[in-house]
Order: C-alpha cells, then structure tokens, then sequence
C-alpha cells in the first residue's frame, strides 16, 4: 500500500517527535529501555500484494520488480505482449519491520532508526521453491538536531507530494530512491526548512570502463509547511565524467565531463477533508531520480556515452503527476492519480531516436481503501499505462499496461 507503506516509518517519527514536544512521554508502542535514558520504539507490518494483468506483464517477476516498472512493459505487438492473459501474482515481500530509538542528549535529542523489508529478489528461492526472497535495507540512519546521518529517502523526494496508490512503486514521476547521505536542515523561516545533502552517487562501481562519477550527488531542498498544506522546491546536481583508465578499451579516450541537473516543484493541499497533491520534475540528467528515465539511455539512466569519441549525452526528462484523495467516511476513502514522463531526443552522435526509444509515459491510477479495524486495511485499484516510442523512419511502438491491484495490510498494533 503506497501511503500506508511507504509512509509508515515517516509517520512514526513525526509521533515520536510529537511526544517530545509533550515532555518527553512515550508514543504508542514506545518504551523505556531498563538502565537508560533511552526509549525504543517497534513496528511494523505484514502485507499480501495482488496483481492481475490484463496486459502488458514483463517478464522474471522472482528475480526483478514486480510492482509497476512501465519502462519494462513489453510492446503490444511483440511475443512479450501477447502472451496468455491474465496473469496472477501474489507476494508478501513488502512486509516490513523497523525499530526507532530517541535518546536525551547535551546537543539535544539523538534518533536512530533502522527498517527493512523483504522486497529483495531473489530468482532461486521465490515461488519456484519455498516462495522465499531476500531481506533488504530501507533505512538506517541517526539524526541529531537538523543532521541527519546515514541512509534514508534521497533529499529530491517529496513524501507530501505522493499520490496514494495501492501499487508500490506508484506513477514513475517519483524519485524512488534511498540513498547513504549527510544532510543538514536548518529553519529559515516561519514553517521554512532549508535543506543541503551530499548523497552517494552510482559511482565507478557501476560500468566502470565507460562512465564515472567521481563525486556525490549535491542535493538543494526548500520547503513550506503551512497550515493548508505544504510546498517544495528541490535541485540535484549530478557530475559524470570519462575518466582515462590505466587499462582497458576505452584508455585513450579524453576525459570528458558532463554536469546534470535535476528541479522539482511539489506542493499538496487540503480540500475540507480531501487533499490534493501535484509536482513537476526533470531537467538535462536528472535520470535515476525520475522513475521512468530509468529504461532511458545505454549507459545508465538517462544516460549515452559514445565510445568512439568519449562523449557523455545526458537525456532531458520532465514528468508531471497529481493526485486526489477523498474521504468518504473515517474508514473509507479512493483516490485518482494521473502521470505524464516526456522523454526530449538527444539525438546522440547527432542521430534522431528511432523506435528503440521510448518517448513518453502516460499512467492512471483509481483506489479505494477500506478500514477493517483499527491496524487493518485493504485496498482494490485499477492502473493503466502506457509507453510509446519514438518513430522518425521506424513504426511507433507502444507498450500497455491493464493491471488490477489488491492489498490485504495489517500493522502490529
């Protein structure tokens, strides 16, 4: 469940926060530690996630994503696309389970929180055999005043800014990424943070002959808190050079460099008892921090690099999404959510994109969430979408995703 899942931890936080601010009293769940000044604080839950494909499965779901990837969606016309349908899958690998410790300080409140799900894959162990899969790291990291250490949600995401879907991943427009970071909040403002990170980038360890980046990620965060909602302002700046090897195919390459750029603007609202959330985001190279840039370029996400003349193309991605929730009683509630990526040509080594490309996104989604009890809930979605390619010379290929999503959640207490 998106909000409900991904979301969990957030929210425990913002509890334990709220009890400080209460004079330090535990939260729900929350005690003290025998012999210290500490508190501990446990969650968690169990979930089984269904999805029924009425067209456009990929491929390998025991050892790849089974959740919405639409840049992996097979085209129509292809064997991929017309394989039998529909197609049935159930997993319990989004269950997760975090611990949460606050502890009183000189310097002021010290938190640690770590988490982990069970969304690894692992292609020899799932429903061929015993329906195992692998153990992941979500977050793992202290905080202390504004500093924040460790590894969480990257800078560039805005939680607020979310649609609710019963999907996991939900439209590709989000940056779906938690990073190892060091970053420093500080108050700017009535209701405004400021926020500056350094996170880790994809690095040498990742096609090491072809492309480096040799630096971290710089991530810049504006945010408004106000009583109607929130707003947030957010850049990333990602460096990727050609570094001359001592060895290798590419040796005598120059070195080359090339800097990306990343913006989003996001916001929510709330409507009597609705909310409404929009954002907007992309730029030249913002690639792994828009979803849908991930199937984009030959190098990495949204990224080209020719080895004949050791140039670094970086594609240009803007994708855009918004989201309403409606409440129509305190157990239950649905939501419409609607996605658009756009892919600009690079036109690498000066040559138009063809069908091997895609070109631009569109995702729907329509929920409703239903509150069997207290630390119960299910949720029913149907999501739709839909790729299509560049032509210039070549037919256009489109790739369609009809797909009916269940959740069946249920949290410790």
């Amino acid at each position: 469940m998106r909000r409900q899942g991904k979301h969990a931890g957030a929210f425990a936080v913002l509890a334990l926060l709220a009890a400080a601010a209460r004079g330090g009293e535990p939260a729900p769940g929350e005690f003290k530690v025998p012999g210290t000044e500490s508190t501990i604080k446990l969650y968690g839950y169990v979930q089984l996630d269904t999805t029924v494909d009425f067209a456009g499965r990929p491929a390998g779901y025991e050892n790849s994503d089974w959740a919405t990837f639409l840049g992996v969606v097979p085209a129509d016309d292809s064997a991929a696309g017309k394989r039998a349908k529909p197609q049935t899958y159930f997993t319990a690998r989004t269950s997760r389970f975090g611990l949460q410790t606050r502890t009183p300080t000189g310097l002021g409140e010290l938190g640690v929180r770590l988490e982990g799900d069970f969304n690894a894959p692992d292609g020899f162990l799932s429903e061929t055999y015993s329906n195992s899969v692998g153990f992941r790291l979500r977050h793992a990291y202290a905080s202390l005043g504004g500093l924040v250490v460790g590894q969480t949600w990257s800078t560039f995401l805005d939680l607020n800014a979310a649609p609710e879907t019963v999907d996991f991943n939900g439209p590709g427009t989000l940056a779906l990424v938690r990073n190892p970071l060091v970053r420093y909040t500080v108050k700017a403002g009535d209701a405004v943070n400021v926020a500056l990170a350094v996170e880790n980038n994809r690095g040498p360890q990742y096609n090491v002959e072809s492309r480096l980046q040799t630096i971290p990620d710089l991530h810049a965060n504006v945010s408004w808190a106000p009583a109607w909602g929130s707003l947030s302002a957010r850049a990333v700046l990602q460096v990727y050079n050609r570094a001359r090897l001592a060895g290798g195919d590419y040796a005598d390459l120059p070195i080359k460099t090339k800097t990306g750029l990343g913006l989003a603007v996001s916001g929510s609202t709330k409507i009597g008892q609705d909310t409404l959330v929009a954002q907007v985001a992309g730029g030249p190279g913002i690639g792994r921090y828009l979803f849908n840039s991930a199937t984009i370029g030959d190098s990495g996400p949204g990224v080209s690099f020719d080895q004949a003349s050791g140039k670094i193309t970086l594609w240009s991605v803007w994708g855009a999404h918004a989201g309403y929730t409606h409440v129509w009683s305190p157990v239950l509630r649905s939501n419409l959510v609607g996605a658009y990526t756009w892919v600009l040509d690079a036109k690498v080594g000066g040559v138009k994109s063809t069908n091997t490309t895609q070109k631009d996104f569109l995702q729907g989604f329509v929920n409703t969430f239903y509150g069997l009890t207290k630390n119960a809930e299910i949720g029913a979605e149907f999501a739709f979408g839909q790729w299509r390619s560049f032509e210039n010379g070549t037919p256009q290929l489109k790739g369609t995703q009809q797909r009916v999503n269940a959740s069946f959640h249920y949290a410790f207490y």
